[in-house]
């Protein structure tokens, strides 16, 4: 049987561009050196480009100019990260000769969607959707959850809530005990469930990190959903997070 042929491999040119999100120092280092070994022109967010939130909007100081009166539709400050990432993109299309003009960029960042991304589906009560699978977005949605709807907020005179129902199902291979206590405190009610994927870890497993909290079991993200519409109030928040797969399913499947 003839083997497959190997693709030969060519380092990017000198006059290739990197643009980095802000980095747990380690990886930060990975990141600046394999830069070097390329001769690759390293942009980082935070350093070389910069944001700041302004009321209800923000604005990004880039690599060749500054972007005023922005605004994201997506919840959490991370997400102000990602669009000042994403702007840093763009603006190197400069170095090969593509210039957006900023109304498009203005444009582009305001009509942003981001299915299963700090998702809200409803209101009366609260319903967002989250595809949190690692502690780092365990970390980020529960800041985004604070800062948009809790006392916290600068809006939480029309969003404030008054307990947080927990929907939560992980996939076997992610880190299980890091997510659960990440998210146990700060939930009042949990529902433990599972996708319909294989790797889905099994719901009463979870059980062990919320042990100080009301739990229901549940074995499908339907199931899950029909038990909260039950016993979530008005003034209540869903927050569905744990796996995309979960997310997915709660999102497909209509209220």
């Amino acid at each position: 049987m003839a083997r497959p042929r190997q693709q030969s491999w060519r380092a990017p040119s000198r006059h290739s561009i990197v643009i980095s999100a802000p980095q747990e120092k380690e990886a930060q280092g990975v990141i600046r050196q394999r830069c070097k070994e390329l001769e690759a022109k390293l942009y980082e967010v935070g350093k070389d480009i910069t944001f700041q939130e302004t009321n209800d909007n923000f604005r990004i100081d880039g690599i060749f100019g500054s972007y005023p009166d922005l605004k994201i539709n997506l919840l959490g400050r991370h997400q102000l990260v990602n669009a000042s990432v994403a702007v840093g993109v763009i603006e190197a299309l400069k170095f090969y000769g593509i210039a957006p003009d900023i109304d498009s960029i203005r444009a582009g960042l305001y009509r942003t969607a981001w299915p299963g991304r700090c998702e809200v589906i409803a209101n009366n009560p609260w319903i967002v959707l989250d595809g949190a699978q690692n502690v780092a977005s365990a970390k980020a949605l529960k800041q985004a959850i604070k800062e948009n709807f809790s006392c916290e907020g600068s809006s939480a005179k029309n969003k404030k809530f008054e307990k947080l129902i927990l929907i939560l199902g992980i996939s076997k291979d992610k880190d299980i005990k890091g997510i659960c206590l990440e998210l146990s405190e700060f939930a009042d009610t949990v529902i433990l469930t599972k996708s319909h994927n294989p790797r889905a870890h099994p719901p009463q497993a979870l059980v062990e990190y919320f042990k100080d909290k009301p739990v229901y079991i549940t074995h499908s993200v339907k199931e899950a959903k029909e038990l909260t519409i039950r016993i979530a109030r008005r003034e209540d928040l869903i927050l569905v997070t744990g796996s995309l797969f979960v997310v997915g399913e709660f999102r497909d499947d209509k209220l």
